[in-house]
């Protein structure tokens, strides 16, 4: 896997996330994913070197049906973008940690996920606040998946250090 993220600006990113989002909880957790509910998910949206959707009028939880659907649908939509052609995405749920927050946009039901390396360091807090990482490069993306239409979409990588 490569990444063009250097051990400075994790922990300075893991520093600035400490500090934000102390004690609130998860909602649901299944192995190197979790989904969050409440300040939390709307953090998700607070991404400093990749765009992000809206983040909508309310907030939802997504199941575990709805989770794994969005997962299986991921692999082919980031095998289109030129963004991670020197990404292997081959083991993304093995390799990666995923956050999720469900969100409700004119009336539809989305699901952001928040996706990072599984060895990136982030202080051991991924589970319980968001990991935000300016740059990165594309090993960080985000990504939104329509429950409805099983679409992805706003697929979305960090910047470069």
């Amino acid at each position: 896997m490569k990444s063009n993220v250097n051990a400075r600006s994790w922990m300075l990113a893991a520093a600035m996330l400490t500090g934000c989002h102390g004690a609130e909880t998860a909602t649901a957790k299944q192995g190197d994913r979790v989904v969050f509910s409440d300040a939390n998910g709307r953090a998700l949206f607070n991404q400093c070197s990749r765009g992000v959707p809206p983040p909508g009028q309310a907030q939802w939880t997504p199941t575990r049906a709805d989770i794994d659907a969005f997962e299986a649908a991921l692999p082919e939509a980031l095998s289109k973008q030129p963004e991670a052609k020197d990404v292997n995405f081959a083991n993304l749920l093995i390799g990666w940690r995923r956050q999720y927050v469900g969100t409700v946009r004119g009336g539809r039901r989305f699901i952001y996920g928040n996706f990072f390396p599984a060895d990136f360091e982030s202080v051991g807090r991924w589970q319980s606040a968001p990991t935000l990482v300016c740059d990165g490069g594309p090993s960080f993306f985000g990504a939104e998946f329509d429950v409805a239409s099983r679409q992805v979409s706003h697929l979305d990588f960090n910047g470069v250090a």
